[in-house]
Formats: structure tokens, sequence, C-alpha cells
């Protein structure tokens, strides 16, 4: 089993750009170029120097203004970035790059009112551009601004006409803004129309569950998983119907005590202080899972920093063995995807200060995620269920009082793996220590390293 780690850039291309660079140092399309894969490479400062550099010369184009603005919050300049992601809007409505870093930023530093606001002014300026509305509703989801989201969608529905997915958006904002009848009645209506929408189904069964029908929400959460046996929410709406109905099959899917896998690999010293200095914000992601406490930009194990790159490796060993232990399953959507190699689209650092937690929630991109601890409170370290990692208690927004199917307490140096479907969450903890941990996601890689 092969894990792709480390930084995701090429050295040769930028040896390559480089090259081509000192040739012709007035090229500011290769310089931007450079910066890109030097950012890539985990190589952040000189990135930054380079699109400095080519936008003291001239290059003031809204992308380069946006590579600017994820060096500039790379570095800890967060103004400067904001700014930044301005000047690339301001020229390019439409960049939504720009857009999103701004809505993932703007909370982190206390700002969470404004995360959404160069998206009200873009969609007026450019309101003929269909992708511009599909963030816009993206990110209106994310940050649960519902009332938001269904002036969207309906804006949306009058400017282009009926659409499946501009309904699914409208569907869950009604469901946030507990009007679920409404909500079902218009997926209903969409799904009548294009019946192998995958997310209208889940959308479905995120709604029966709330509305106490298991039974109605198991057979929309089913088929969803026969459209797309990949979707890991339908799987994780469908775990909690089949418990609620005493449906064997949740042991079969979950296999709490098999595929909760904790893992000790031990402790570099020095991560702790490495991930700490990476902690530059002051809040957490509004559209993330955790609360009273910050994440790292970016890909952790993209760093160019040799404690993160150890860990990474280690990493990487823990999961050849322990995946290598499991028996592949055609049957199972967890199992059925082993192929003996993987790699890490993302990764991270979360830093939990007193009374933080994650709610409950699942991870819909992945396949394999995890937890690693780096460095625990003494109240968390002694045992006694705060800060503890909860599985099997589903998302706070269906209304559902059930106990954790397994729970594990964490201890320093040790990694938990488990299926992206699972619902998991953290207990608070008080303590005025922090609880520093790093966490990615794996997909499946093929034998043509196409990821699964």
């Amino acid at each position: 089993m092969t894990f792709g780690i480390g930084p995701t850039g090429s050295a040769a291309q930028v040896a390559a750009l480089q090259q081509q660079v000192n040739a012709n140092p007035a090229d500011r399309i290769a310089r931007h170029n450079l910066a890109v894969e030097l950012r890539k490479c985990g190589q952040a400062e000189q990135a930054l120097a380079q699109i400095e550099r080519t936008w003291a010369e001239g290059l003031r184009l809204p992308e380069t203004a946006t590579m600017r603005g994820h060096l500039l919050a790379d570095a800890g300049r967060f103004d400067e970035a904001l700014a930044a992601y301005r000047e690339a809007v301001r020229v390019k409505p439409e960049l939504v790059e720009a857009h999103a870093a701004m809505a993932s930023l703007l909370p982190q530093l206390g700002r969470g009112s404004e995360a959404l606001d160069s998206l009200r002014d873009a969609l007026k300026r450019a309101p003929q551009a269909g992708i511009l509305w599909l963030e816009a509703m993206a990110l209106a989801r994310g940050h649960m601004a519902w009332d938001q989201l269904l002036d969207w969608a309906e804006a949306a529905e009058q400017r282009f006409g009926a659409d499946t997915m501009v309904t699914a958006f409208a569907a869950n904002a009604l469901s946030g803004l507990d009007r679920d009848d409404e909500a079902l009645a218009r997926m209903d209506a969409a799904l009548a129309i294009e019946p192998t929408y995958t997310p209208g189904h889940a959308i479905r069964a995120h709604i029966f569950l709330r509305k106490g029908d298991p039974a109605a929400a198991a057979e929309a959460a089913e088929q969803a998983t026969h459209l797309s046996a990949r979707d890991q929410s339908a799987w994780a709406l469908l775990s909690i119907a089949w418990r609620l109905l005493g449906d064997e099959r949740e042991h079969w899917l979950c296999d709490y005590d098999n595929l909760v896998m904790p893992i000790d690999i031990g402790l570099d010293e020095d991560l702790p202080g490495v991930l700490e200095a990476l902690h530059r914000v002051g809040a957490h992601p509004a559209d993330q899972s955790l609360r009273g406490g910050t994440q790292t930009r970016g890909n952790l194990f993209e760093a160019n920093d040799p404690v993160i790159h150890a860990l990474a490796q280690v990493t990487k060993a823990a999961i050849e063995e322990r995946i290598g232990q499991l028996t592949p399953d055609d049957s199972h959507p967890f199992l059925s995807r082993i192929t003996g190699k993987s790699c890490f689209p993302t990764s991270w650092s979360v830093r939990l200060a007193a009374s933080g937690f994650h709610v409950s929630h699942i991870h819909p991109a992945g396949w394999l995620s995890s937890a690693y601890y780096a460095s625990l409170p003494p109240e968390v370290a002694a045992g006694d269920g705060q800060g503890a990692l909860a599985f099997g208690v589903p998302d706070a927004a269906l209304g559902l009082d059930l106990a954790p199917r397994r729970v594990v307490q964490p201890r320093e140096g040790q990694l938990v793996l488990f299926p992206s479907y699972l619902w998991h969450g953290t207990t608070p903890f008080e303590s005025s220590a922090p609880r520093l941990t790093v966490a990615f996601d794996a997909l499946p890689v093929d034998n043509g390293g196409q990821q699964g």
C-alpha cells in the first residue's frame, strides 16, 4: 500500500520555471506560475516573494491577486490578504476562489458577519454568472445562513428557471428554518422530474429522520446509496435510520469495534510547538465542526517542515499496516474500496481551547478519516471522559437523543482511523491547556493513480 504524502508540487516544475524566470526576468506569467508551484511545495515565503515581485512589476490579474491573498494569509498578514481578495473580485466578480477564501477567513478573524458580503455585491454586479450563484448558495449552506440561502435559491430559480440542484439548496434552507414539510414537498416535486439526483434523496432522508419516520428515511437513504455508492452522507443517514429501526445492517455498516481503529504511533516532542506556530487565527471556520478553537490553513502535510513530514511518514506506515489487516468486501461501502494505495487530499490541525469541542459530523469528501493526538490537557489525559472522541451520535439538527456507540479516550501519540461516514464528535473539556490534534482524509488510489 502506498500513501501520497508531503508537498504536491513538483521540484522539477519549480526548477523548470526558475530556469525560465532566470532566462527572462520580465516573464511575469512564468514568475506567477513559479509562485504557485513553490506554494505547492510548501515554500510559502519564497512563493510570496515571487508573487509580490510579479504584482509590483504590473501583473495585476485577478488570479494573481487571489494568489497574493493566499500567500499573505499563509504569512499571517490577514488584512493585506483580505485586501488582495477584494481586489480580485473587484476586477472579476465571478472569481469564486477569492470569495470562498474570504468566506473562510473572515469568521476566523472574528468577523463572521462579513463572510458573505463579497458574494452579495458580486451577484449584483455579475448576475448572469451561474457558477457564482452556485458558490454563493454552497457557502451560505456551509455557514448555515438559512434565510440568505433561501433568498438566493429563489432568486436563482427566477433568473435561470427550475433546477434540481437549486431546489436542493432551497430544501436545505427550509429544513434549516424548521419548515420541513415545505422542504419535502419541493424536493419531491424536483425528484419527480429528475429521480436520479442523489443529493435530493439524501435530503429527503434527513427530513424524514427529523420528522420521526426512520422507515421512510431508510428508504430514501438506500435510494441515494444505490445511485451513488460513495455518497458518505447517504450512508451516514442510513446508519441512523437502521439504528432506529433495530436493523442489524447498522452493525454491518458501522462495525464500531473493528472499523474504529486506535493505533499508538508515538509522538515527536517537537511536534506540538510546530503545530502551535501554525495556529495564527483567533476563531474557528464557520463551516467546520469545531467550536471554541482554531484550524490551520491549507493542507498540513504539504508544509515544508521536517517534523510534519516525519509525522506523515509514520502515519503512512501505520495506515498501511492497519488497513492491510481488514478483509475486503465488495458489498461494503468502506471495505470495497481498499486498493492497497491511498492519498491524503486534505490534512489539518485543530487546537481546541477550554470548553472547546467538535459537533457531531461526518467527512463527506473522504473515505478514511482520522484524529491524531499531539498534545492533551491533563484533564483529558486523565481518562474521565473529557475531550473524548464519541462515535454514533448524529448531527444535532436531526433532533435525536442517541447515546454514543463507541467512545475513545485519547492519548498523546495515538492515531484513530475510521470510515468517513461514521458520525463522530468530541465531548467538551475544562482546562487552561489546549487540546492539539492532527487530522486528515484519505482516498483510495487505483493502479492507474486515479483517486477512487
